[in-house]
């Protein structure tokens, strides 16, 4: 499969050198249909999430299907935008909580989730800011898919100097290099919502749902006694993003356990969700609902 993404991106690549963007806009909705009834097992698994996130709704096909569509969109800009240099149209909220991180000597943690477009986000990011920032990446599925993205990343860094981008590999090393950094005083961007591979999880709960959530991010905050802070982007029309900078959820200085940690992220990460379920990119089954 990771081997027909590379291929179909290459493809899809080609022909958008030549069609005009609205026409891959509106070809976006069937083909987004088609990847939902083909793929089952990402199919249940939005489904289920959404089910015990937005009760009454979320297991619906045309909530499932949103998942997928807004997935294809934010496909097609990051597409747009590291191969054809389109401009992104950015929407920055919360900028006091932006000065206050730029301005914060020594190191510091932000959470993000997989939602908006967290390849573009992070160049934009790393662009207003003044500091050098450390994002941290899972490998891709194949080695064909992983060259290709590798490819796409390495330019967006050489555009962006102060954009370092790191990749979780099985049985590597990276939390002490994470933990070193941080304690040298630099910004290390993680994203803490999806639990695949060897990542350890965690399970936190918030009115009557669990979730699954990966422990290493708060392991990462606790050693370090860094302050974290949320920073969520959404998608608000094609080449068009919303950057959501909000006040540190842990102020650091003190040591907290990696648990309480979590209990203070998940309302966060909760509230946003809730909001913008639609372009929560997970398709591993990650959220339960407790029996009444």
């Amino acid at each position: 499969m990771g081997l027909h993404d590379a291929v179909w991106t290459r493809v899809i690549l080609f022909f958008m050198r030549w069609l005009p963007a609205p026409v891959f806009t509106v070809m976006a909705y069937p083909l987004a249909a088609l990847v939902y009834v083909l793929a089952a097992e990402p199919r249940e698994a939005v489904r289920a999430n959404l089910s015990a996130l937005i009760p009454g709704r979320g297991a619906s096909s045309w909530a499932g299907y949103q998942v997928f569509l807004q997935f294809a969109f934010t496909y097609l800009d990051r597409l747009w935008h590291l191969h054809f240099q389109r401009e992104i149209d950015w929407e920055i909220n919360g900028k006091e909580g932006f000065d206050v991180l730029q301005k914060h000597e020594g190191g510091a943690l932000i959470f993000t989730v997989h939602s908006g477009n967290y390849d573009i986000g992070a160049g934009l990011f790393a662009r207003k800011f003044s500091r050098p920032i450390h994002t941290v990446r899972a490998p891709e599925a194949s080695a064909s898919l992983q060259e290709l993205r590798g490819e796409e990343l390495r330019d967006e860094e050489r555009r962006e100097p102060n954009l370092h981008i790191h990749y979780n590999e099985p049985g590597g090393h990276l939390g002490m290099e994470l933990c070193r950094l941080l304690m040298a005083g630099e910004v290390v961007c993680v994203q803490g919502d999806r639990v695949m591979g060897d990542v350890t999880p965690t399970y936190v709960g918030i009115d009557g749902v669990t979730y699954k959530i990966p422990r290493g991010p708060l392991v990462l905050a606790e050693v370090t006694s860094v302050p974290c802070y949320p920073v969520f982007l959404s998608r608000r029309g094609r080449l068009a993003y919303r950057i959501d900078i909000g006040e540190p959820f842990y102020i650091g200085g003190r040591k907290a356990r990696a648990a309480e940690i979590g209990a203070a992220w998940l309302p966060v990460m909760h509230r946003f969700l809730l909001q913008h379920w639609d372009q929560w990119f997970v398709f591993e089954r990650l959220v339960t609902r407790d029996p009444a």
